[in-house]
């Protein structure tokens, strides 16, 4: 499960990725009501901001980077996750695999 998270909290990125399509992200959030950040012209670093929280507490953040390009929303692309620590993105990742194999 996913929530949306109360507050924003600061992330970095830990060298920690996911390749999905950005209609997957959209599909979660969709389902559990997390509002996202769009601005899909390929003009910015990020075309997608995602942030979620999980109920015991872990926060991250899922984006696009540098692209430079509108994204195909049913095309597969990598994206970053950023979180507190390396820990917390390896975590981050492994609820990610699971909640969009849920999805299918």
């Amino acid at each position: 499960m996913l929530l949306q998270p109360s507050t924003f909290k600061p992330s970095s990125f830990h060298d920690i990725t996911i390749e999905t399509k950005p209609k997957h992200l959209i599909e979660l959030c969709t389902k559990y009501n997390i509002n996202f950040f769009m601005h899909n012209d390929g003009e910015d670093k990020s075309n997608f901001d995602f942030e979620f929280e999980t109920p015991d507490g872990l926060y991250f953040t899922v984006y696009d980077w540098k692209e430079y390009k509108k994204l195909d929303f049913d095309k597969i692309y990598k994206f970053h996750i950023g979180t507190e620590n390396l820990l917390d993105s390896l975590d981050a990742k492994e609820v990610l695999v699971d909640e969009l194999n849920n999805l299918k």
